[in-house]
């Protein structure tokens, strides 16, 4: 949607998809979204919505099969990711674009220490360093990112450190080769709430002060108010709403945007009171023929659950997938 000068990401018409015995899954389904220097652009809706496929797509990670790319184009540094090779891609990924991962554990090898992974990445994306100032760079990663005790968690394999600590070494190694753009996808999940906002403050200091563009993939609101400039919302593979954090969370358009934050649990209220959506998220197998969420949707129309919503415009920087916005445009 947003379109500037200082354009780092442009990601257009993005769909990925699973094959599987049972057909195809559109897990990202015709997804487009830019992203600028300084911003912070988090990504939300339930599980299954597509966040996470998003951002495995954006470094071309999905594994192939199942995983299919069926288009759309992915630019970053005048390059469009889905058309590199893999050999070409090893220059990109932690270079271009650092990720933190969903799974911290999963995302180190068992079989070498921190410092190891640390070092190796370090001289593979600056060949400038000798391993000397490669050591000293790890330790001071570590440092930076909360660690009191750098030598220890060097000197550790990563079944020697809980998963917060093996998160804390994901974000060390993705921030130390100083990439283009940040993917963290469920960075603080594992984190204690008081390393979770250091690690919060990390990051937003450093997209402040160095104009490093992150995309933010979450399932917490509360994190998104902390962190976020910009809020994209997804379901069933679709983008639904797309606009400024602060704008997005008090007035949301989209019904489905709507329900998702009337149903996080307010502790000055009456907790029988919580509201919840109904239903369950669509089978990507089998989508709905038109928008995504009319199955669950107490506004849906026939309209609604025959053809699929277009983009409007309702305010400037705010971007609706919404029939609803179709008819006050008419009146």
């Amino acid at each position: 949607m947003l379109q500037d000068a200082d354009v780092v990401l442009s990601v257009r018409n993005l769909r990925t998809a699973f094959v599987t015995p049972a057909g195809v899954a559109r897990a990202v389904d015709d997804v487009s979204f830019s992203l600028s220097q300084n911003e912070i652009l988090a990504i939300i809706g339930e599980s299954g919505s597509g966040k996470t496929v998003t951002a495995l797509s954006l470094m071309k990670l999905v594994p192939t099969p199942p995983g299919k790319y069926l288009g759309g184009e992915i630019e970053i540094d005048g390059k469009n990711i889905l058309a590199l090779s893999e050999r070409e891609l090893e220059d990109v990924r932690g270079k271009t674009i650092g990720m933190i991962f969903q799974n911290p554990r999963a995302s180190l090898d068992p079989s070498f220490t921190a410092e190891f992974q640390l070092v190796e990445t370090l001289l593979r994306h600056n060949p400038q360093l000798d391993r000397t100032a490669a050591q000293a760079a790890a330790r001071e990663a570590l440092i930076e990112v909360g660690f009191a005790d750098p030598d220890r968690v060097l000197a550790s394999y990563p079944h020697q450190l809980s998963g917060g600590m093996c998160q804390r070494v994901g974000l060390a190694m993705a921030l130390a080769c100083q990439p283009k753009l940040l993917i963290a996808d469920e960075p603080t999940t594992a984190l204690d709430v008081g390393v979770q906002a250091k690690i919060l403050l990390l990051l937003k200091n450093r997209s402040r002060d160095t104009g490093l563009p992150i995309v933010f993939i979450t399932h917490d609101i509360g994190v998104v108010r902390a962190i976020a400039t910009r809020v994209l919302v997804m379901y069933g593979g679709h983008v639904q709403e797309e606009g400024a954090v602060e704008d997005l969370l008090a007035t949301p358009h989209h019904p489905y945007t709507q329900a998702l934050i009337r149903s996080i649990p307010d502790p000055d209220e009456d907790h029988g009171s919580m509201t919840y959506i109904r239903g369950e998220p669509p089978n990507l197998l089998a989508p709905p023929k038109g928008c995504r969420f009319a199955p669950r949707c107490e506004h849906a129309t026939g309209r609604c659950r025959d053809e699929v919503p277009a983009w409007h415009n309702p305010e400037p920087g705010r971007y609706v997938r919404c029939h609803l916005f179709d008819l006050e445009a008419r009146q």
